[in-house]
């Protein structure tokens, strides 16, 4: 018992972590959310989608190493809990849940970046909408993936108890 609590605690500080990275990623990107569906709608200025393409730009190589680390860390304690649970319905809905949309987002994940990194900020307007909002709205899919895992995995822990 005393493992699946371990594993249950270190799977929750990890998913709050990615969540709280994510949350910071979509309030950076507030000013260009019109942008994640049509990129090239009005509602936004290229000043500001110029502005927020500098930032994304100067954390680009710090955080997905963290992001990958972090998920690479959860993956591993999802496997272990299911070991630890014999496979058992909940935790294997939670593990289904969690890597069916780690997937979904590391199929994009490093052609999106580089839509962003290989792009100059103050270059073409059209390139740097279309990279920033493909960006922005993978980060928000990583803040669906981490923060549903979450709550599934807090609502069975909670269950147990």
């Amino acid at each position: 018992m005393m493992q699946t609590e371990l594993l249950y605690t270190l799977l929750a500080a990890l998913l709050g972590i990615a969540t709280g990275i994510f949350v910071v990623l979509s309030l950076i990107e507030k000013p260009i959310w019109p942008m994640m569906w049509a990129p090239r709608t009005p509602e936004v200025s290229d000043e500001s989608a110029r502005r927020v393409h500098v930032i994304l730009k100067r954390v680009i190589h710090l955080l997905p190493p963290t992001m990958m680390t972090t998920m690479g860390a959860a993956s591993l304690a999802m496997i272990a809990l299911l070991v630890v649970t014999d496979f058992g319905g909940a935790s294997l809905a939670v593990a289904a849940l969690f890597f069916t949309q780690l997937a979904l987002i590391v199929a994009r994940l490093f052609r999106d970046i580089q839509g962003v990194d290989d792009v100059p900020s103050d270059g073409d307007p059209a390139q740097v909408r279309d990279g920033l909002a493909a960006l922005a709205l993978l980060h928000h899919r990583g803040l669906l993936m981490a923060a549903s895992t979450l709550i599934a995995l807090l609502a069975l822990q909670f269950a147990l108890t």
